[in-house]
């Protein structure tokens, strides 16, 4: 029977390689919709490889609106979802996997919430992890009764399986918008420029990527949903996971370079879901600190210049346009937009070379960070010069530790375990805990950290918007 030739309302895109015993499921229950087939089309990309067993796999999708675009070579995820979305007729987009096997509401939940006045404009579907004693009934397409929590399933991307109830972590949902089930119009898609096809074959990162441009393109404010009903199964299928985990690190540390930001800095170190915590806790810090004008630089750099090593100092807090530093001084300035001498940037990931300044000082910063994130900001600052100033001063706000001596003598005790350590009143400052790798770092061929950080100024940001929002 042929189907009619009104133009779909939904786009389903779907990459494969060497799956098509995923991929024949994965038209199976696409062709038991609860959403009318000539609704929408489904466009499969094969991204090279064997074609053995596709010829079979395809006969699953009789019935679909079902296309097929075949790759002569293998060309990674992100070239193959863009060369899909370019033969996608409608103007929502649906991208699964071919591992994603989806219940029979799925599509028709996604047009839904699209079709919503004030829906948010990218939802995030649920992907439910499965065991083997689920496997039968995924096999006789009876979704009803698989399992949704943990040994035998569960959305692994929460640490219960489900996110929390407020919502609030959909304020960076792009941490967790995976490309095997997740939806969002064609011309947004489109605006942001698709897939970043610098990602090459390396697994994993293309679709955090995507989406981080996505949210940057909007307005401030909550731009993904979550629907817990929109529901696939992760199929079984072979995986090397120390290769996919190598693959996926570097693939953090690319983009990292791109967007010298809290959120990416934070991603190189935690992922998922605890990520999206740091992210917003983070976030909230910096938005108390800049409102308050906390973390003045300035008094900082004019009594401290003259007692440095040497001029080439990274100064963190606020106010570098009041501090008389030289344009070139590179700072992590969270009140000034970032430019080829300032990031929004914590500093345990800085891109800069190690041994390549000659001191870091933080002031009343380092004060709101955790204790993991603030001895990961000790060790790369130590990396980075050799010597880190942790300023104390006066001011204080609610997110900070207490500046008072005794818990600064305990900080320096703390720390007095892997470097020299020295904690002293500053008049007209505060105080100041000075810690001094116990061996000399070896100095970087140089290049002036001016320079380093114009070359990873971030490409893709919309006009006017900085890296870190509240």
């Amino acid at each position: 029977m042929s189907l009619p030739t009104i133009p779909p309302a939904l786009s389903v895109v779907i990459p494969t390689y060497q799956d098509p015993q995923c991929l024949a499921l994965t038209l199976k229950a696409l062709t038991r919709q609860t959403l009318s087939p000539e609704r929408f089309e489904v466009i499969v990309v094969r991204d090279g490889g064997s074609s053995d067993g596709y010829a079979e796999a395809l006969v699953e999708g009789a019935g679909l609106r079902l296309r097929v675009l075949e790759l002569a070579e293998r060309r990674g995820r992100s070239v193959a979802r863009n060369e899909g979305v370019r033969r996608a007729a409608a103007p929502l987009l649906v991208f699964l996997d071919a591992d994603s096997w989806a219940v029979p509401e799925l599509l028709e939940r996604h047009l839904t919430w699209h079709g919503s006045p004030g829906s948010a404009a990218v939802l995030i579907g649920r992907r439910d992890e499965i065991g083997l004693a689920d496997l039968p009934a995924v096999l006789a397409g009876e979704s009803d009764s698989i399992a949704r929590a943990f040994p035998r399933g569960g959305d692994l991307r929460f640490g219960t399986g489900l996110p929390d109830d407020g919502g609030d972590w959909l304020r960076a949902g792009w941490v967790i918008a995976y490309t095997h089930n997740v939806s969002l119009s064609r011309s947004l898609f489109t605006q942001v420029g698709g897939y970043r096809e610098a990602f090459g074959l390396s697994y994993g990162m293309e679709d955090v990527e995507l989406f981080y441009r996505v949210d940057r393109s909007l307005p401030g404010g909550v731009n993904f949903g979550y629907d817990d009903e929109a529901r696939v199964v992760h199929l079984p299928h072979y995986k090397n996971i120390n290769r996919d985990f190598m693959e996926l690190k570097a693939n953090f540390q690319q983009a990292a370079k791109l967007y010298p930001c809290i959120e990416w800095e934070l991603l190189s170190a935690v992922m998922g879901y605890e990520a999206i915590r740091r992210i917003l806790h983070y976030r909230a810090l910096v938005d108390e600190c800049v409102e308050r004008s906390a973390c003045a630089i300035g008094p900082a750099a004019a009594r401290l210049g003259g007692q440095l090593r040497g001029p080439r100092t990274l100064w963190i807090g606020t106010g570098r346009a009041e501090s008389g530093l030289p344009a070139s001084a590179p700072t992590f300035d969270y009140a000034a937009p970032i430019g080829p001498a300032n990031s929004h940037l914590l500093g345990l990931a800085p891109p800069m070379p190690p041994g390549s300044l000659d001191a870091v000082v933080s002031v009343d910063f380092w004060r709101y960070l955790l204790w993991p994130e603030l001895c990961q900001f000790i060790s790369a600052s130590l990396a980075l010069s050799g010597e880190v100033h942790l300023v104390a001063t006066a001011d204080s706000t609610p997110g900070m530790c207490a500046a008072d001596p005794q818990t600064l003598d305990y900080l320096r005790q703390a720390q007095a375990a892997q470097c020299t350590a020295e904690l002293r009143a500053v008049e007209g400052l505060g105080h100041v805990l000075t810690l001094r790798a116990r061996r000399p770092v070896p100095r970087a061929v140089r290049r002036m950290p001016a320079q380093t950080a114009a070359r990873t100024r971030p490409t893709a940001l919309a006009p006017g918007r900085t890296p870190t929002r509240g």
